[in-house]
């Protein structure tokens, strides 16, 4: 599976992630949208994680799916309010036991947009890179970049309409090769781990 094969695959399951969504979203101020641009990331991470880890990529995707919008959905459980959990507005948030973001799922994201980001031009960088939380403000809606940079919401969906589809024909040309992106991870993870044994 590769990232254009992953793109197609969420094309094709579009109707089973919005059933599977349609269970968070009255629980959540986002918008259907916002949890497919969600279903799109969680793709090219399960992209890279399959072939690492020899998992089949659709159970990957749903594992890395559930996880991302459980933690972009406030409130799960609490089937009374949409307000965010109050424990995510304390200041004492090192005492609370959450599942760590940061750790592996953040380093293939980061990879990945390594090596895409000389094919986006200057403002696609500015957003994918709000869009997939690599600035302190964490992984933004399409609405709250829309509300940040000064524009319609549909503009930043319509980028990343543009992105995908220019993606696409350059994994189809080989110029972005998912296969070296996962290796490249894969050697950094070893490397790493091999250092913190010594």
């Amino acid at each position: 599976m590769d990232f254009l094969m992953a793109v197609e695959w969420v094309q094709e399951n579009r109707e089973g992630i919005k059933l599977m969504i349609s269970q968070y979203r009255k629980f959540s101020p986002y918008e259907e949208s916002d949890y497919i641009q969600e279903a799109y990331e969680a793709a090219m991470v399960a992209t890279l994680r399959s072939e690492s880890k020899g998992i089949p990529f659709e159970a990957a995707f749903w594992t890395i799916f559930r996880n991302q919008i459980s933690v972009m959905t406030p409130n799960l459980n609490h089937h009374g309010s949409n307000s965010i959990s109050s424990h995510l507005c304390s200041f004492d948030i090192d005492n609370v036991s959450a599942n760590d973001q940061n750790g592996e799922s953040d380093m293939v994201i980061e990879a990945v947009f390594e090596a895409i980001q000389q094919h986006l031009t200057k403002k696609e960088q500015e957003i994918f890179s709000l869009s997939l939380g690599l600035t302190e403000a964490g992984a933004l809606s399409s609405y709250e970049i829309a509300k940040l940079l000064g524009c319609l919401p549909t503009n930043i969906r319509n980028t990343f309409s543009r992105v995908f589809s220019r993606l696409k024909k350059l994994v189809a040309e080989g110029v972005v090769d998912p296969a070296r992106i996962r290796n490249e991870q894969f050697n950094s993870r070893q490397r790493s781990s091999a250092g913190a044994c010594m």
